[in-house]
């Protein structure tokens, strides 16, 4: 049988317990929300300016070169007016001026020399035809029916007169030299006469005076040794927008009439007589007559 003594004492712990486990359960709860500062959102840092990529495409002032060279030769085929020429010679100081500033390390630096000399040449024609005076006659063409020989007077012996002095009156003089170029043959009623080039390589060549500028032929080109130097794009009779090579030849002579550094075009396949242009004859009078062309110097 248990004592009593031993039983109280249990009780009494067992009161003591609960006392403690009532006052635990009476104090307020601490919650990790409501004992931290509510959270802030972090500032948003601005990201680091990113330094723009360098762009890697390089320009190519050789290309540039020839593109504006290119316009300066196109321009010049329907050039009339001193503004047209002065136009033409800014382009060509614009060629010059980007093909001087090609760098030693292109690959096309082996050609900029030979192309300056070439540029120049063209720069210095078109400044000359900036400067020269306006022709009454802009195109210069006269067409004449042929020349009929006249008879002469038969001569009438006058009577004898006592010697009366006689004083010279020299004839005028004209200082407008005139040159003779024999008609070969007739293309569709055009002329065609032989020019000289490079003061040995004669070839027939119509007198085309409706073209601005000289083109040969592909065989002509490969003979002369022409070197292209830039492209030209030009309307044909039957096509439009077509790309010619230009380049230059040394010279140019008709029965004396002499034109030298001229800048060409080279025709296609289909062209198989080159055609002779203002560039040649645009400082004379062309008068075409039934056997030969006449070109008379402006004054």
């Amino acid at each position: 049988m248990p004592k009593p003594y031993q039983s109280s004492v249990a009780l009494i712990g067992l009161a003591s317990l609960l006392v403690s486990t009532s006052a635990c359960s009476n104090s307020p709860e601490l919650s990790a929300e409501s004992s931290l500062p509510p959270p802030t959102a972090p500032a948003v840092q601005p990201d680091p300016a990113t330094p723009a990529k360098a762009s890697t495409s390089k320009i190519d002032p050789f290309r540039l070169a020839i593109d504006r060279a290119s316009s300066a030769y196109t321009i010049s085929k329907s050039a009339q007016s001193r503004d047209d020429w002065k136009l033409v010679a800014n382009r060509w100081r614009q060629a010059i001026e980007l093909m001087k500033s090609v760098p030693a390390a292109s690959p096309h630096h082996a050609q900029v020399r030979q192309k300056l000399a070439d540029y120049q040449k063209n720069l210095a024609y078109a400044q000359q035809q900036a400067n020269r005076p306006t022709a009454p006659n802009p195109t210069g063409v006269i067409i004449l029916p042929p020349r009929v020989p006249q008879k002469q007077p038969t001569a009438v012996s006058a009577p004898i007169a006592a010697a009366v002095p006689q004083v010279a009156i020299p004839a005028p003089v004209s200082s407008n030299r005139v040159f003779y170029a024999p008609i070969v043959r007739r293309e569709g009623n055009t002329p065609v006469i032989r020019v000289l080039f490079n003061n040995e390589q004669p070839f027939d060549m119509i007198v085309d005076t409706g073209a601005s500028g000289t083109l040969i032929t592909r065989k002509m080109a490969d003979s002369l040794g022409v070197v292209p130097i830039a492209q030209a794009t030009v309307d044909t009779a039957s096509q439009k927008g077509v790309a010619f090579p230009v380049g230059y030849v040394q010279s140019m002579e008709v029965e004396g009439a002499v034109a030298r550094d001229v800048l060409v075009a080279v025709a296609g396949p289909e062209l198989d007589i080159g055609l002779l242009g203002h560039d040649f004859f645009g400082h004379y009078d062309v008068t075409i007559r039934a056997y030969e062309v006449e070109f008379r110097e402006r004054s």
